[in-house]
């Protein structure tokens, strides 16, 4: 009797974090666009911002969870695509991108895994996981959406 109690407060237990997670970030938040506004190096901690950053680059997050990474840098234009989920940790909310293909455009310690992890932190600002193998690190900000 004991562990059937336990292990029903467990089910009910995970259930409720999934609603959670679920609710989190709600389907008509979508389009949401996120532009890249601080790089900072993990070798010397230099900081660039607005035009003096490396390069351009937005992510675009659908409602049918797929993205769009758009880049320039150097007059040129590159383009990702793939989808996306998000997810909850003990720290917090974070998003997975799952790359359709190998491309430059990742930012990860992974890449033959085509994903690239960007945590959601206070403020509206995405972070990338990247500086962790010595990668920038590279913030972006959500912009705000023009009525259709």
């Amino acid at each position: 009797m004991k562990n059937t109690l336990l292990f029903s407060l467990l089910l009910a237990t995970l259930g409720a974090c999934q609603k959670e997670e679920e609710e989190m970030v709600p389907s008509t938040a979508y389009p949401q666009t996120w532009q890249l506004v601080k790089s900072t190096s993990s070798w010397t901690n230099t900081v660039q911002t607005g035009a003096a950053l490396p390069w351009q680059e937005t992510y675009v997050f659908q409602a049918d969870s797929t993205f769009i990474k758009t880049r320039q840098q150097e007059g040129k234009r590159a383009v990702a695509h793939g989808t996306f989920s998000v997810r909850t940790s003990a720290s917090g909310p974070y998003t997975i991108l799952t790359y359709n293909a190998a491309n430059d455009l990742m930012g990860t310690c992974t890449p033959t895994e085509f994903k690239e992890y960007l945590v959601f932190k206070p403020n509206d600002v995405l972070v990338n996981t990247w500086e962790a193998c010595d990668g920038p690190r590279l913030e972006y900000q959500q912009v705000a959406q023009q009525d259709r």
